[in-house]
C-alpha cells in the first residue's frame, strides 16, 4: 500500500521529511484511533477524531527547516511549561525543529491533553 502522505513528502527536505515522519508515528502513538488525511493543497496532514474541519485535533504543517505541530483546541490545553505559540481565536501550534523536539515530554503530553480534551 502506497503512503497518502508520500506526494507532500517528497516535496519536503529530508531533514523536515524525518521530522514529519517522527511526529506522524508520535500522533498514531498518541491517538491510534484518529483518521490522518493529507491536504496537498494546504500541504498539511489533519488528524482528526469526526469528518469535519471543527474535528481537527492536531495537524502536521511542513515548512522549509521545520514542522508546525498545530493544536486545533490549542487555547484550552494546559501549558505549564508555555511550548504553544500563536495568536489565533482557537489554534496555537509548536515548531518542531530537531528529532529531540519530537521526543519532548512536553510535545507528548500535549498530545495527550489534545486526545483527552476529546475524548480519545
Amino acid at each position: 500500500m502506497t503512503d497518502p502522505a508520500e506526494p507532500l513528502l517528497e516535496k519536503l527536505t529530508p531533514e523536515v521529511r524525518t521530522l514529519v515522519q517522527h511526529l506522524r508515528a508520535l500522533v498514531k502513538e498518541v491517538m491510534p484511533q484518529v483518521a490522518e488525511s493529507v491536504h496537498l493543497g494546504w500541504s498539511a496532514i489533519h488528524y482528526r477524531a469526526g469528518g469535519t474541519m471543527r474535528d481537527i485535533i492536531v495537524a502536521l504543517s511542513p515548512q522549509r527547516a521545520y514542522v508546525n505541530l498545530e493544536f486545533g483546541d490549542g487555547v484550552d490545553l494546559p501549558d505549564p511549561a508555555h511550548r504553544l505559540e500563536g495568536t489565533g481565536k482557537r489554534l496555537r501550534h509548536i515548531k518542531i525543529r530537531r528529532p529531540d523536539d519530537v521526543r519532548d515530554p512536553d510535545v507528548r503530553h500535549l498530545l495527550e491533553a489534545a486526545a483527552a480534551r476529546r475524548g480519545l
